[in-house]
């Protein structure tokens, strides 16, 4: 008998009732709202009793037919990987596959599919390295989930040129798996391709408009809108921000809004389809791991204008700071799966969970604008030096920032602020010395009304 004994991280608890002008007011009662939604990271023990060795930049995607998550390869302390695992999501359980037939040789940085047609993982792209050097991959190789039997998908056509750090969906309207960019000998590219599996033809897509050259960036599939989201990678020694969408009626791209928190490289994304969300987390920037949850919602799904970032966790209150990981949407139980990836002490092989909110409300595309006073994000959270603030001031007004401890007592006023804008706090009080480590409110009020999320320092 397996006994679990489960931890959890909450996000957000509870609220407070108290009396001081902190608060802020709904109804008869002053309440103190925490950052973050009403979810929590789950770390479940089960997990550890016979997980994957630890690895950076496996791939993998959610089987819906036996409610399974399956990972392929990726890169381990010792080397290259060609192993497959199978995590149970009733139990959250980690097996080792058997496989037959023609697979991938070890490699890292791939893409990973699923082809819901002929219930197959398709695996592509990636890199390998080892005592002859580097090597690029451009080969397909199929993996049927029933049998468990490889098979390599021979070309037809001239394929895109080897690659690694890309991003791959599957389009089950048009049976082709769509490819966008990635790093290869001759540098990064911007191009788009569409791979046919059933006659193993390639194709290239040219289109007006693109994101740009990248790599190391990360893509999910919105199947109801019908299209493929991209966000972050790299560009010279830049970790990108940006976030597109390619039409996959039209092949057509689109810009969406950046991340306010700024870039990131080896993202691990998935796409919330109950909710129509674009998350991602963590990633790496300048030598910085993070562990922050964002989403992409959209007001109007047909308008990326009205598309809007905000975040769902607090930075830390959860899985470690890291890159490279492996996220899967749980479409059954509307959950997210993370794995693995690279972390400050090396590679990581835990597994967490986040329940996502199920949604109350949603606007219609032709709705008006939001109008509400809001405190969209701060960001990081805990921080340690200088906090961003993102607020939203409805109309023509002027709002005030304040910072106040959990006394009541404000230590620190920040410049008004209209529209919609970001502001920055350094940690200091009004006399310019520093704060002490604790948990502070961050108070925007305008007019008669007032909203209020909490912020951690630690130092």
């Amino acid at each position: 008998m397996i006994h679990s004994f489960h931890r959890r991280w909450p996000i957000r608890r509870m609220t407070r009732a108290v009396i001081h002008t902190v608060g802020c007011l709904v109804g008869a009662l002053v309440v103190w709202p925490l950052s973050g939604d009403a979810t929590e990271w789950f770390w479940p023990d089960t997990a550890l009793l016979n997980a994957p060795s630890p690895r950076q930049n496996a791939a993998g995607i959610y089987d819906p037919i036996r409610d399974r998550v399956i990972i392929f390869g990726g890169r381990s302390s010792s080397g290259d990987l060609d192993d497959v695992w199978e995590l149970e999501l009733s139990r959250l359980y980690w097996s080792q596959l058997p496989t037959t037939g023609s697979a991938p040789s070890p490699r890292h940085t791939h893409n990973a599919v699923y082809d819901e047609r002929t219930n197959e993982m398709l695996i592509w792209s990636g890199r390998s390295i080892d005592a002859n050097g580097s090597q690029l991959h451009n080969d397909v190789h199929a993996l049927d989930l029933a049998t468990l039997s490889w098979r390599q998908i021979e070309p037809s056509t001239d394929p895109p040129v080897a690659r690694y750090g890309t991003a791959a969906v599957f389009d089950a309207v048009s049976g082709e798996m769509v490819n966008f960019a990635g790093f290869t000998e001759r540098g990064r590219f911007d191009d788009t391709w569409r791979l046919n599996p059933a006659t193993g033809a390639w194709r290239e897509v040219v289109t007006d408009e693109r994101p740009g050259q990248r790599c190391l960036h990360a893509g999910a599939l919105d199947a109801k809108g019908d299209r493929m989201i991209i966000f972050g990678g790299q560009r010279g020694n830049d970790a990108l921000d940006d976030a597109w969408s390619l039409d996959l009626r039209t092949d057509t791209w689109r810009s969406l809004p950046s991340l306010p928190a700024g870039g990131r490289r080896f993202p691990a994304v998935a796409f919330d389809a109950r909710s129509g969300q674009f998350l991602t987390f963590g990633g790496e920037r300048d030598g910085e791991r993070f562990s922050d949850l964002w989403a992409l919602t959209f007001d109007a799904p047909a308008d990326p204008s009205k598309a809007r970032w905000h975040m769902m966790g607090e930075q830390g209150a959860g899985p470690v700071a890291r890159d490279r990981a492996v996220l899967i949407y749980d479409t059954k139980r509307h959950r997210l799966v993370l794995f693995g990836g690279t972390g400050t002490s090396g590679h990581l092989n835990d597994t967490w969970t986040f329940s996502l909110p199920t949604p109350t409300a949603i606007l219609t595309p032709d709705g008006p604008e939001p109008t509400s006073l809001a405190l969209s994000s701060i960001y990081p959270n805990p921080f340690n030096g200088q906090v961003r603030i993102q607020v939203r001031v409805p109309g023509s007004q002027r709002a005030k920032v304040e910072i106040f401890d959990l006394l009541g007592r404000r230590i620190r006023r920040l410049p008004w602020v209209a529209g919609m804008t970001t502001i920055t706090w350094d940690a200091t009080a009004e006399d310019g010395q520093p704060v002490a480590t604790g948990v502070y409110l961050v108070r925007l009020q305008a007019a008669e009304s007032s909203v209020c999320r909490s912020v951690a320092l630690i130092r």
